[in-house]
């Protein structure tokens, strides 16, 4: 049997008491995987009368008895996240939950620190939050009415060019990072954004921050997994920035930044998978076909990883005429013979040959 954390249990429990609150209201609650946090749980999205705002809030949620005092409850912090949320490019929320009481109590951390900047010179401080506060299903308006009075100050451009300036500084990571959550919280509505953000991602060394890029940029690859309805169409991704980042990724994705991808759909290229979404991502790379086929044919990368390239290419290149792809295969097997005994390959090869189309994922 597998050992599970009880503090675990009451931390999920938080997250969903958000997400449920969240989501009941209409607005997007995106989670942010573990260990790319940098201080941060999640991010929500506000959607006013059916429309997405384009606007939301990164969130702090904390659960547990630990968390509670005698007449309030606490969130403690180290200098470096004092210093990390002091310099944010964005509203950030801190959220406590009460598992006893089944309720939630918020402060704005952003302007916390902001009142009381003499929390920046001290190696550890608690922010104090009140109960007058409850984040609940009933005070979810006046929390939202709370941030979109900043929206302004947060789209600005002034918060733009530092936005810029944070994800332009590749040899500090979190600051790199810090700038590309901005970026895609409060611009992602300006096509110059997505060109700085596609045209720096084989620049960036950090694995985290690309694999965060792939993330954001397969929420505007085509699906066929996702049906849009009148429930859902509200966050469906402007055609123009679609469109428009197509033909970036077209632009600026060559074999460097493709090898990049490439580790993230080693675990299988399943539905509803990370490495789905990535192979979403390159799929509209114009001719990726021809770039998978260069990389599968490069001595510098390990057997496994050319064979794994050269798999997906055949997926890729089976709108290509099959005499031409078959071909491709025999010179594959010749330069590297021991893709002969690769079942994924040969069972390829058989489907091409049967002139049969196999969907990827």
């Amino acid at each position: 049997m597998t050992f599970r954390s009880p503090n675990r249990v009451v931390e999920l429990e938080g997250i969903n008491y958000v997400r449920g609150i969240v989501q009941s209201h209409q607005s997007i609650y995106h989670e942010i995987a573990g260990g790319n946090d940098q201080g941060n749980d999640g991010y929500i999205e506000f959607v006013l009368n059916n429309y997405a705002t384009n606007f939301g809030v990164f969130v702090q949620i904390k659960s547990g008895k630990s968390y509670k005092n005698k007449t309030d409850y606490i969130i403690p912090a180290n200098n470096d996240h004092l210093k990390y949320w002091s310099n944010g490019l964005y509203p950030v929320v801190g959220i406590v939950y009460d598992p006893d009481l089944k309720k939630a109590f918020w402060i704005d951390i952003s302007e916390y620190v902001s009142h009381h900047p003499v929390c920046l010179n001290e190696d550890k401080h608690t922010i104090h939050v009140s109960t007058e506060r409850t984040f609940s299903s009933i005070t979810f308006n006046s929390f939202v009415n709370h941030f979109t009075r900043l929206i302004q100050q947060y789209k600005s451009f002034e918060n733009y060019g530092k936005s810029l300036d944070y994800f332009a500084r590749l040899d500090e990571p979190k600051v790199c990072y810090e700038g590309l959550k901005s970026l895609y919280a409060n611009h992602r509505d300006k096509q110059s954004a997505w060109h700085y953000i596609i045209s720096n991602f084989g620049k960036i060394r950090e694995d985290g921050i690309h694999r965060n890029i792939l993330g954001l940029l397969s929420n505007y690859a085509a699906n066929p997994h996702i049906f849009w309805n009148s429930n859902n169409i509200t966050y469906y991704p402007p055609i123009q920035i679609k469109e428009l980042i197509a033909k970036l990724l077209s632009t600026h994705f060559g074999e460097h930044e493709i090898k990049i991808a490439l580790p993230y759909m080693r675990e299988g290229i399943n539905r509803g998978s990370f490495s789905f979404s990535v192979f979403l991502v390159i799929d509209m790379v114009e001719n990726i076909d021809q770039i998978l086929k260069k990389v599968a044919f490069d001595k510098a990368m390990e057997v496994g990883d050319r064979t794994f390239c050269f798999w997906l290419y055949l997926h890729l290149a089976q709108r290509n005429p099959p005499e031409d792809v078959l071909a491709d295969i025999e010179a594959f097997f010749n330069y590297s013979p021991e893709a002969r005994e690769d079942e994924a390959i040969a069972g390829m090869k058989e489907s091409i040959l049967a002139r049969e189309y196999l969907p990827i994922g």
